[in-house]
């Protein structure tokens, strides 16, 4: 397999061939560390011809795939444009260590802010004793709930409903410190935007070694 004329090394996925190329493609519902979700398609490329999710399609028997057509990164411009719609302005505020993915993709492909009106979810959850979580930061990928369930095998975080009342929740009325969840900061670790991330500490000392491990808990 070729990706945009270079010879790919063996790879599962699209996706897999194209980062060990070193080739930057927005995968903002693909964690590193986490099976894909296919649910954001940020990461279009053509596929001997078909335009396809790199996470989601296996490398094997594709010969030669394109990251940088002119049609596939207008595609992956206009899904990223509705995903602006989804969540409000950077705040000012530290996010997790995922943070920037989304606002890099976004000047990647010309987007220097969101172009449609926003959906404005208000909810807000600061009961976690080590993060916080803005809904309307939200782009409900999914990452945060399967880092909770596959990687730690929690399950405190889940989406709830559909459609545009779907939201991720730790529960229908709970909250993260009435749930059952650790507080382990998976979640946090895995959420492209600013949505969960660490809380504010007082001490900068601790806060930096929660920052720098970025797992929910501080070393030493």
């Amino acid at each position: 397999m070729k990706v945009d004329g270079r010879p790919a090394p063996e790879s599962a996925s699209i996706l897999d061939a194209v980062l060990a190329l070193g080739i930057h493609l927005p995968h903002l519902c693909k964690d590193d560390n986490l099976p894909p979700i296919g649910a954001c398609r940020t990461c279009l490329v053509e596929a001997d011809g078909r335009v396809v999710a790199a996470c989601h399609t296996p490398a094997a028997g594709v010969s030669e795939v394109l990251t940088n057509s002119g049609r596939v990164v207008r595609l992956r411009r206009e899904v990223l444009r509705l995903t602006s719609r989804m969540h409000g302005p950077e705040p000012d505020v530290a996010g997790g260590p995922r943070s920037g993915e989304i606002w890099a993709a976004y000047e990647e492909h010309g987007l220097e802010r969101p172009t449609f009106p926003r959906r404005i979810r208000d909810g807000f959850d600061a009961t976690s004793p080590f993060f916080e979580f803005e809904e309307q930061a939200c782009i409900l990928c999914a990452r945060c709930v399967t880092a909770c369930q596959q990687l730690q095998h929690i399950g405190a975080i889940g989406i709830a409903g559909t459609a545009t009342a779907a939201r991720v929740t730790p529960g229908a009325g709970a909250t993260f410190a009435g749930s059952i969840c650790t507080a382990c900061g998976s979640c946090v670790a895995a959420c492209p935007t600013h949505a969960l991330r660490p809380k504010p500490m007082r001490d900068p000392a601790r806060a930096g070694r929660y920052r720098r491990q970025g797992n929910g808990t501080e070393d030493g």
